[in-house]
């Protein structure tokens, strides 16, 4: 078991040091007498002495003091600074679409690994390199079908209306493989249905009644 090193206290290396410049004492036996080696006494008595015109000097010492305070108190308004707009920053980021996100890592980049800036943006690191599989060639051809509908007038189709349009030309496909497909669609290419709007401005229809003209006749008791 090693042994545990002994620290001595600034008070008691300057008694040391003091009592080193007594010619009365040789070292050794002022090493002795404090529990501590020569070696010690040396290095505390060059220190000691490489030290000492700091004292003729505090007017300096205090003005430096006060002009390192200044200075860290201009650092810790910075930093904070800093802090909040990294914060804001980072808000900003972690808001943007995964596509966005994933143009942004730099893989090359030595200074800041993939998994901190994947961490900094928000972003699912197993996404980055996450790639959809490759779609069959009926997949494929049942998308551009559905591309060749959407250059018409049925653009407000939804996932259904196009399920029963395909079904009616002799595709077997479920409806939610056309749901699929079509969200697909909309993630490679932005093709996506455009829900109608109800046009509130217009007119009621005004219904004649159809027993309008007709005699109410009592009920047969």
């Amino acid at each position: 078991m090693s042994k545990q090193r002994t620290l001595f206290s600034p008070e008691f290396k300057m008694q040391v040091v003091l009592e080193s410049f007594n010619i009365n004492i040789t070292l050794a036996d002022l090493a002795k007498k404090h529990a501590t080696s020569v070696k010690n006494i040396l290095n505390w008595k060059q220190q000691f002495l490489k030290n000492a015109h700091l004292s003729f000097d505090a007017a300096t010492s205090k003005n430096q003091l006060e002009s390192l305070k200044k200075e860290n108190e201009k650092l810790e308004k910075l930093l904070m600074k800093l802090q909040l707009e990294k914060n804001d920053a980072v808000k900003k980021l972690k808001k943007l679409d995964i596509s966005v996100k994933k143009q942004m890592i730099n893989t090359s980049l030595s200074s800041l690994s993939i998994s901190q800036q994947c961490k900094l943006i928000g972003l699912n690191r197993p996404s980055l390199y996450y790639a959809p599989r490759p779609s069959k060639k009926n997949d494929e051809a049942i998308m551009e079908r559905i591309c060749e509908i959407f250059k018409t007038d049925a653009t407000s189709y939804g996932y259904r209306t196009m399920h029963q349009i395909l079904i009616k030309e002799g595709y077997k496909i479920g409806v939610n493989k056309v749901h699929k497909l079509m969200k697909l669609l909309e993630e490679e290419k932005g093709i996506k249905p455009i829900s109608k709007k109800i046009d509130t401005e217009k007119e009621p229809i005004q219904h004649s009644h159809i027993l309008h003209d007709l005699a109410l006749a009592k009920p047969f008791n």
